[in-house]
């Protein structure tokens, strides 16, 4: 059995527990003697939504509502791999054989909380439903967030049955949810896969029903990654293996027991970074701890140590002022060590890898040199408006360039090494930033085009030897933002961008999770250059008259002036 610490606090309990205290008729005590509080706080229950049956001689324009407000309440049961004996309620207002074929589980479209779906009669035995969009979940849980004032019309048809009353009798397969309901009924969660090294965990985030949870994640493991990340990663899965029960259930101490079949489970080395897998795909609610059968059988090997998540230890922030490099401590900057004055350099950009036994500095836009005790002395790449370099964790500096047929994506390493990066999705766009996870793994990339603005995460296809060779397909994240120039990741699922949307008048930071809305930060005016460290308090912006600020409570904190290009490691 693996097992790891109890999560102490989640955000849902502590949502759940501020608005049962805004509500509740108590006030909080002023006086009296210290009592020890709650030392842990574990996520409630999943919420039971009810759902209603059809009204006698209820109209279809009744019926169709019926129908929708139904669909929450399939999603407060158990369900079962048979989906036609699934959302019982939502399929007493369908006819004859639309009853069993109808597949909820095909795609869930949410709407805004703001709007409602407007119904209309179209004929006697016919309704529209034309309903906002904030995002679309498919069958697989992946998350697509939706442009503002999307519109997806449904159009329903309904019969009378043999007691006269109206049912649906054709209509699209999957589901309507409002904001409130989905976040009450589905959760995010990851699902970690391997990178090519098998060194790192790297996640695909995607959304499934509260109920189950542990089971759906499981048997997304299972199955494997989605296309866009297919090629860029491994699983120590062995094809062919399955849940031997169909199911993982949590007991009450929250042990969550995965029971695989077959007994080809791999090499000693594999089965632990599939018990990795698990135990890091399973870090979720109401499970405590792990234990994997093969066959019955126990699995007594410990997990890999993998990487996983952020920084894997506290980079400090790195900037150039005074015409030298500088590093952040205590709130102070000081020159980083072994890097020369810059003179003579417009450095406008800057990248490390994680050791920092890669630094490189972006001089002009169109020169990409090696920082060394001399300065910047080791050309590394000349060309044309070069974009802000990006350092993996295997060596490697990725820039772009425009070429003739489009962008020239380039990764470049000391000693000469140069590589260019197929990917024929960008043809006939310019990038604008590229930025590569600390995973190695996956890469987000801006770019323009005819098609307007865009923000796309995909996959890096590797050699043997880690040299990066392609990028796989693409997935748009951001859909919300109409232009922006710097992207960063602040954790291992969630972009940092500087940029706007159609309703703002300035430039600011948004948060872009890849399944998720996103969010703007506070504003701040003049920001111009964006660095992410370790997660949301550690995101750094600079503005066009020098002045550096970290993010800090609802606001911004200032910290220095006369910085420009501030980097983490990445």
């Amino acid at each position: 059995m693996t097992r790891r610490p109890i999560r102490a606090l989640r955000a849902g309990a502590v949502a759940l527990a501020v608005a049962v205290a805004l509500t509740a008729c108590v006030s909080i005590p002023t006086r009296g003697p210290v009592a020890e509080g709650v030392a842990e706080v574990n996520e409630p229950a999943p919420v039971t939504l009810l759902g209603y049956s059809p009204g006698h001689d209820a109209s279809p324009m009744e019926i169709v509502q019926g129908f929708l407000n139904a669909n929450a309440a399939g999603y407060s049961r158990e369900t079962t791999a048979d989906v036609s004996t699934t959302f019982s309620v939502a399929r007493e207002y369908l006819s004859g054989e639309v009853r069993s074929t109808w597949n909820p589980d095909e795609q869930v479209i949410v709407y805004p909380t703001a709007s409602s779906p407007e119904i209309t009669l179209l004929t006697e035995t016919q309704v529209q439903v034309k309903v906002g969009v904030a995002a679309r979940i498919d069958a697989d849980g992946v998350y697509e967030e939706s442009a503002p004032g999307s519109l997806q019309p449904l159009v329903f048809d309904l019969v009378k049955d043999s007691s006269d009353q109206w049912r649906i009798s054709r209509l699209d397969n999957g589901v309507v949810l409002s904001e409130p309901n989905f976040e009450l009924v589905f959760r995010q969660a990851a699902v970690y896969f391997l990178s090519a090294d098998s060194t790192h965990l790297v996640p695909e985030t995607r959304w499934f029903p509260v109920r189950n949870l542990a089971t759906s994640v499981v048997r997304a493991l299972m199955d494997g990654p989605s296309p866009w990340l297919r090629d860029a990663v491994r699983t120590a899965v062995p094809d062919g293996v399955q849940l031997e029960t169909g199911a993982v259930p949590v007991d009450a101490d929250g042990t969550a027991e995965v029971s695989l079949s077959g007994a080809a489970l791999g090499d000693v080395e594999d089965r632990a970074r599939m018990l990795a897998q698990l135990e890091a795909t399973l870090d979720i609610a109401q499970v405590n701890s792990v234990e994997v059968l093969a066959g019955g059988v126990p699995l007594a090997w410990e997990p890999a140590r993998l990487a996983r998540g952020s920084l894997p230890s506290d980079a400090a922030l790195e900037g150039v002022q005074d015409d030298m490099l500088m590093t952040l401590g205590r709130g102070e900057l000081s020159p980083v060590a072994g890097v020369g004055p810059l003179t003579g350099l417009d450095v406008t950009g800057a990248a490390r890898n994680e050791a920092g036994t890669v630094r490189v500095l972006l001089s002009g836009g169109d020169t990409l040199l090696r920082a060394s005790s001399s300065g910047g002395d080791e050309q590394l790449l000349a060309a044309e408006a070069l974009t802000a370099p990006s350092a993996d964790r295997l060596g490697w500096v990725w820039t772009a360039a425009a070429g003739p047929d489009g962008p020239v994506i380039t990764a470049v390493r000391g000693g000469g090494a140069r590589q260019v990066v197929r990917a024929d999705w960008l043809a006939g766009r310019t990038v604008q930033e590229i930025r590569v996870a600390r995973d190695g793994t996956r890469v987000a990339v801006l770019s323009t085009g005819a098609s307007g603005f865009g923000l796309d995460v995909t996959g890096v296809v590797r050699d043997q030897e880690g040299a990066p060779l392609q990028l796989g397909e693409p997935i748009a994240t951001g859909a919300t933002l109409t232009e922006a120039s710097r992207v960063v990741w602040v954790d291992e699922s969630t972009l940092g961008v500087l940029g706007k949307t159609a309703a703002a008048t300035s430039t600011t930071v948004y948060l872009v999770p890849l399944a998720g809305q996103t969010r703007a930060l506070p504003a701040l005016e003049g920001i111009v250059a964006l660095a992410g460290g370790k997660g949301e308090r550690a995101l750094y912006v600079t503005t066009a008259d020098g002045e550096l600020f970290v993010r800090s409570g609802p606001s911004w904190a200032y910290v220095s002036s006369g910085v420009r290009a501030p980097s983490f490691p990445g």
